[in-house]
């Protein structure tokens, strides 16, 4: 449990975030000010809630408790994410913000390239999942910070947490996210920072730490060995570059940039953050190993090394740890509610449903899917990372290849495009259930979804290729 200091700063901290939301519903008027804040997000409010949706529980969590487990293996993950923040400035900011920014979604794009709504329900509701797994792996990482800092059980935990960023979110939509994930992103990097010399410290320096850690796991300083070999080291970065490149929760926030420069600023700068921040949390994990070596499991590690820290430092880390979670958490809902009520229920029941009506049918579906996750998290995966490698490897090979070769390949059709989404999505579940050969899942499931783009569009029907708008500057 946390002092008194840290529970009273961990209830103003959700107490503000609750006012936010609150503002934001006030502020947001209509539907282009719930999903894309009117699309008038400057520099640093789209840092805050690019880099917040980017530095999660995931990521706090799961990269310390990876890096506790396997050591320095965990670096070849932050590679990957760094890898994916060039895949979007050069691959898909232009595009999205120059071409489609009347849009709200990215299955709107898909939508439009190929001039089918299979495409949009398909690309939607495959979405819709994954987020769902996502929100089970945030809403555990929350639960388990509110635990530490409240001394309440993991069940108590979970709503109060689960029930926060529902509300805000489904008040304010993302004129609450943004400005929410700003305060917290500011939070959760100084925490980060200013834990991170009192733990190298405590450890006895750098070589200290690498000495010790080669005693306690000796493969700590194999990541290749650990990854599976190069291949397997090939794949990890696959997965991550290609997989978060294509996460829809990120794309999204190109929609709110107010322009072109603004987004661009807004990958760079994130990247910027998150390669020193993704550092850190592998080095903290190290050390969390060398400190405390018999924990019962890898993904506490960040939390019991907050105890060992002055009580200043202390509060603001696990506060910091907090707003990793809710930065994160509420995009995904968002961006889950947004397809329910926008995509979904104006392709599949209201065709004709006018904007008010889409909202209100996404605040719904926000409450509804934040509580599937949190029921859900009620018995989530031991370890936080293994299940975000799964979603980005999924998302990777069903949304990648029919992304990219639609923005840059004219004769994509949609029959590509469609089967290359389906067989690519299915792949990436069954190899990683199943691993039919010693092939990692990423690579082969990317793989066979741009060939099956490539094939079906070459050898099949060449009366539906994509279409692009016309570009104008943003």
């Amino acid at each position: 449990m946390g002092s008194k200091v840290t529970i009273m700063a961990f209830i103003i901290y959700l107490g503000l975030m609750l006012y936010i939301g609150y503002w934001g519903m006030k502020k947001s008027s209509g539907a282009e000010g719930y999903y894309v804040a009117n699309r008038q997000c400057g520099k640093w409010l789209s840092v805050g809630t690019f880099a917040g949706s980017f530095i999660s529980a995931v990521a706090v969590i799961g990269y310390t408790g990876s890096g506790y487990a396997t050591g320095y293996v965990t670096l070849v993950n932050v590679l990957g994410c760094v890898l994916s923040f060039y895949c979007i400035y050069f691959l898909f900011c232009k595009t999205i913000k120059n071409r489609f920014d009347n849009l709200c979604t990215i299955p709107e794009i898909f939508q439009y390239m190929y001039d089918s709504k299979a495409m949009l329900v398909i690309s939607a509701f495959i979405t819709v999942c994954l987020n769902i797994a996502l929100l089970v792996s945030q809403i555990k990482g929350g639960s388990l910070i509110c635990t530490s800092i409240l001394g309440v059980s993991y069940e108590t935990a979970l709503i109060l947490i689960s029930g926060v960023f529902i509300l805000y979110t489904v008040m304010g939509g993302m004129y609450s996210v943004v400005y929410t994930d700003l305060i917290q992103t500011g939070i959760l990097v100084f925490g980060i920072l200013l834990a991170f010399p009192f733990v190298i410290s405590k450890v006895g320096g750098f070589s200290a730490m690498q000495t010790a850690i080669a005693q306690v796991n000796p493969t700590a300083f194999d990541p290749i060995g650990v990854a599976g070999g190069p291949l397997g080291v090939f794949s990890t970065i696959l997965s991550f570059s290609l997989g978060i490149a294509a996460s829809q929760y990120y794309l999204i926030r190109i929609y709110s940039a107010k322009d072109l420069s603004t987004a661009k600023f807004m990958v760079a700068a994130s990247c910027a953050i998150w390669t020193v921040v993704g550092i850190i949390l592998v080095f903290l994990g190290v050390a969390s190993r060398v400190l405390m070596p018999d924990l019962a499991t890898a993904d506490s590690a960040i939390i019991e090394l907050a105890g060992q820290l002055p009580p200043v430092i202390q509060t603001m880390l696990l506060i910091g740890l907090a707003c990793a979670i809710m930065s994160t958490t509420d995009t995904i809902l968002l961006v889950a509610g947004t397809y329910v009520g926008r995509d979904l229920y104006k392709a599949l029941i209201n065709p004709n449903a006018s904007d008010d009506q889409t909202v209100s049918m996404t605040r719904k579906a926000v409450c509804v899917v934040g509580i599937i996750a949190a029921v859900l998290a009620l018995n989530p995966p031991e370890l936080i990372i293994s299940l975000t490698t799964f979603t980005t490897s999924v998302s990777a090979a069903t949304f990648f290849a029919p992304m990219l070769l639609g923005f840059f390949w004219k004769k994509t059709t949609t029959e590509g495009a469609l089967v290359g989404t389906i067989l690519g999505g299915v792949s990436a579940v069954l190899w990683q259930l199943f691993s039919p050969i010693k092939i990692p899942a990423a690579f082969a499931s990317v793989g066979i979804s741009f060939i099956a783009v490539f094939l079906v569009s070459i050898l099949g029907p060449k009366d539906n290729q994509v279409r692009l708008p016309v570009e104008h500057v943003a």
